[in-house]
């Protein structure tokens, strides 16, 4: 072989190795160029101004919201009359969804993660005047599960409507952020103005394993309230202990004469049976 065919050959061969080397080789990105693609990815899930102008409006009129469907412009035997009447779970959910428009607004604030939407979100639970609807994004706030939250519980544990203050300790539950949430709920149980509430918030306090929650239960099953007691029977058939089981059996006779009572000691004992003691 001649010495110009050699030299061919070998740069042939050094071609083919670039190309290969320039194929495989990682890319490594020139300066910015990350950024560029965060920013262009940020971009790209930001949700149509239209559309979050829309929801803008209907928040700015959440409280002058009237709403169409009442009992009174309702006549049975429509869509709207029907409505009135769903009394499953899932169908006081749908009443609840149609007849407070901030309860959709919440939901939908919630179903996406641009950075405007979740400052609306935190808007609702803190400020609507929509009982429901504040009720509601409280709820999905905690679904968040983001510690910096802590302040959005702290403000509706301190409202005056209890309704709101429901929802939240509700709400602390769901946290998945028991360190913060226990001595809330403990204050709640402890000296909240509302039975109903104390007895909720011992409820989500046994639900979060603390144990002060089951003996504040049994507690307001002394209570002068029928409403308080049968919420107590209901928590610890949720969350009782295998002692508890007899506790609830022997309450079956002690409240005849009201008939939610027994009910509530039959269902909470029956959940219980799998724990009983042998």
């Amino acid at each position: 072989m001649s010495m110009g065919k050699i030299r061919a050959a070998m740069a042939a061969s050094a071609a083919a190795l670039l190309a290969a080397a320039c194929v495989n080789a990682p890319v490594v990105p020139t300066p910015g160029a990350a950024a560029d693609a965060a920013a262009a990815s940020a971009a790209s899930s930001r949700i149509d101004p239209q559309i979050l102008t829309a929801m803008q409006n209907l928040i700015d009129n959440d409280g002058n919201y009237t709403p169409t469907i009442t009992p009174q412009n309702s006549v049975p035997g429509t869509p709207e009359g029907d409505l009135l009447n769903l009394g499953s779970p899932a169908g006081y959910s749908l009443r609840n969804h149609y007849l407070n428009i901030g309860v959709p607004l919440a939901e939908a604030f919630a179903a996406n993660t641009d950075p405007d939407f979740a400052k609306q979100l935190v808007t609702l639970a803190r400020w609507s005047s929509n009982t429901e609807t504040r009720a509601d994004a409280l709820m999905i706030v905690a679904q968040r599960h983001d510690p910096a939250d802590l302040p959005i519980f702290q403000e509706a544990l301190n409202f005056i409507d209890p309704g709101v203050r429901f929802a939240a300790i509700e709400a602390l539950a769901l946290w998945q952020n028991p360190d913060q949430a226990v001595p809330l709920l403990t204050q709640e149980a402890t000296s909240d103005s509302q039975a109903v509430l104390r007895v909720t918030a011992a409820g989500m306090l046994a639900r979060l394993g603390d144990a002060s929650g089951l003996p504040r239960l049994r507690d307001f099953l002394s209570d002068g309230s029928w409403v308080v007691r049968a919420m107590a029977t209901r928590f610890l058939g949720d969350y009782g202990a295998a002692d508890d089981y007899d506790l609830l059996v022997n309450r079956i006779s002690q409240d005849q004469g009201n008939d939610f009572l027994v009910a509530e000691d039959c269902v909470a004992a029956l959940k219980l049976f799998p724990k009983k003691n042998p």
